[in-house]
């Protein structure tokens, strides 16, 4: 058996209320995640389908799995139906829900970074690439094939993802995003920003919204706990994304390090940390 410290076991022990853990590298913060998850499967009337824990990598999921499944097992618990539960990523989690409840995005397939550049390349007007405009060295000039791609994408995700202030975007820019979305939409592709897009669009919608109320639906009746880890690297769309998935009351927990933040030229913010409790 494990050993926690009074605060370890305080924030495991937590499942009721809105829970923040502040852990800093190597205070075993994962072993702590994972306890907590196997004690809420202890409780009458929850099953893994129940759960929802976010991570940044599929790395990261594996070992929390993993504890989990080793936790529970060692405590003697059933460990049939674990699979339901979801531990991965928020594009993961958005590409299984949206091709589980929302028919119209069955036949969508998912673009890699890769694969992206070369869609974006092949179609550089209609994708928007080349009517783009760029200050370089203080002249402006059109974004250009194979040389931008990989910096246009990167735009497009952030203007996505962000909290930018499309009043500030130049017009032309907004028209180019527009048009990649359209060549998205045309070839049924989902790139990493359009998954967690739809999905909130979605979940934030009514619940008698017929194109989201399968999805809605699904939330609504089976989501009860949410967790999510690096929380201080979550960006505006996907707090959107957990805010949905809480919005009828399934417990949050977030757990994070207010030192560190690893994705903040995509629109993380510690911010996200300091003023959870207020929010």
């Amino acid at each position: 058996m494990h050993s926690y410290t009074a605060a370890q076991a305080q924030a495991i022990a937590s499942h009721d209320r809105t829970l923040q853990i502040i852990a800093c590298a190597g205070s075993g913060k994962t072993q702590v995640i994972s306890q907590r998850i196997a004690e809420i499967f202890q409780r009458p009337g929850v099953t893994p389908s129940n759960i929802v824990a976010f991570t940044f990598t599929e790395k990261a999921a594996a070992e929390l799995k993993e504890r989990v499944l080793g936790i529970v097992g060692a405590d003697g618990g059933d460990t049939t139906g674990l699979a339901e539960m979801f531990i991965g990523t928020m594009h993961a989690y958005c590409l299984d829900v949206l091709q589980t409840h929302v028919p119209q995005t069955f036949k969508y397939s998912v673009l890699t970074e890769i694969t992206q550049r070369l869609l974006i390349d092949r179609n550089s007007r209609r994708s928007g690439l080349t009517l783009t405009p760029a200050v370089v060295k203080g002249e402006t000039r059109n974004l250009r094939r194979y040389v931008n791609s990989g910096l246009y994408a990167q735009v497009l995700s952030v203007l996505a993802e962000d909290d930018a202030d499309k009043d500030l975007v130049p017009a032309q820019v907004l028209e180019s995003q527009y048009m990649y979305k359209t060549l998205l939409r045309e070839h049924a592709y989902f790139d990493y920003t359009m998954m967690l897009e739809l999905a909130v669009e979605l979940l934030e919608a009514d619940e008698h919204d017929p194109d989201a109320a399968a999805l809605v639906g699904h939330v609504r009746d089976a989501v009860r706990f949410v967790v999510v880890d690096e929380y201080q690297d979550v960006n505006p769309l996907q707090e959107r994304l957990v805010a949905a998935l809480v919005r009828f009351g399934a417990n949050l927990c977030v757990v994070g390090d207010d030192d560190q933040t690893i994705y903040q030229w995509r629109g993380s913010a510690v911010s996200n940390i300091l003023t959870f409790a207020d929010r």
